[in-house]
């Protein structure tokens, strides 16, 4: 027999809670692997980042608590609207959070060669290739936040355990494939640069815009069959609450994209910022090859045109390796 909770306040949002077995599994075993990698690396003599940790299980792991064990997680079969910021939060909130701590990278640090071969292997085969392509990953996580809402799975979720953590699975995993390679480029091929990337991002930005849009501007109620809807006698009528949820997916979705792009244009200055140290450092080289071969021929009195510098643009390896 299902608790009907009692009437959503602020307080009794952040103090009500529930234990899911699946929030609270997937929860221990990503903040306990997470830990055990980190130590492992650092005993290695690897410093890692710090608010990468922070995010994977500040925002990552603590999104997917809150998400199925809290507040949204007790008012989802009373409020659409909660059930439906649920699920953004699920799609787009818990995987920033577990892509913005590099799993991919820190495992591939604390593992040994073998193991990371297969590792690597294993994320960069054709099926991978295919799932975590940005455009491709856009559309099955936009797809399968539509098809939660507009089928009867999200009326399921609320009387069937099953569907429910099927719910919650589809959501975190087709959230996962499309942060995860954004923000490491070793998961896309070479020509996905950070300027590629970040116009994928904001591909993606656009794209994630429509389920909210769809739920709100629905004319029928799509989840007439959660009585706990239709029986409240307290908060916004069934089809406010429906138009409040698809505003609040459609927010969460713009809000959650912008640290993402934020973060792939930081990793663009840094890439730039390194080549440009690197291209630099070339041509320092060139220039004192070419300074001491002028040197040399203007002792032994040698002339013409030998002696002139070649152009930036024919010395340049950036540009060169295009040419060849």
């Amino acid at each position: 027999m299902q608790v009907v909770p009692p009437p959503m306040t602020f307080v009794s949002f952040l103090t009500s809670w529930v234990l899911d077995p699946l929030g609270v599994g997937l929860a221990v075993a990503l903040a306990g692997t997470y830990v055990v990698l980190v130590r492992r690396v650092r005993r290695g003599g690897v410093r890692w980042s710090r608010w990468r940790g922070a995010a994977f299980l500040g925002l990552g792991v603590g999104s997917l608590v809150l998400a199925t064990c809290g507040g949204f997680a007790v008012y989802r079969s009373t409020l659409f609207s909660v059930g439906a910021a649920q699920a953004a939060l699920l799609s787009a909130v818990t995987p920033v959070g577990i892509a913005l701590g590099d799993p991919v990278g820190l495992a591939e640090r604390a593992i040994g060669p073998a193991a990371a071969t297969r590792l690597n292997r294993a994320l960069r085969g054709p099926l991978a290739r295919v799932l975590m392509f940005p455009l491709v990953s856009s559309v099955l996580a936009v797809g399968s936040l539509v098809a939660v809402f507009y089928s009867t799975l999200f009326t399921a979720s609320m009387s069937s355990t099953l569907a429910r953590d099927g719910v919650y699975a589809l959501l975190l995993v087709t959230g996962v494939l499309v942060v995860l390679p954004l923000l490491g480029e070793e998961l896309l091929p070479r020509w996905c640069t950070p300027p590629v990337r970040a116009l994928f991002a904001f591909a993606d930005g656009l794209l994630d815009a429509i389920p909210g849009i769809l739920v709100m501007t629905a004319s029928a109620p799509l989840a007439a069959g959660v009585l706990g809807y239709a029986s409240r006698t307290w908060g916004a009528t069934p089809a406010w609450d429906q138009k409040i949820g698809g505003g609040t997916m459609l927010a969460i979705a713009e809000v959650v994209g912008l640290p993402v792009l934020g973060a792939i244009i930081a990793d663009w200055v840094r890439t730039d910022e390194a080549e440009a140290r690197a291209v630099d450092a070339v041509l320092d080289a060139q220039s004192a090859t070419w300074a001491a071969d002028a040197g040399a021929s203007g002792a032994t009195g040698a002339s013409g045109e030998s002696g002139r510098m070649p152009p930036w643009w024919e010395t340049d390896p950036r540009y060169v390796d295009r040419e060849r």
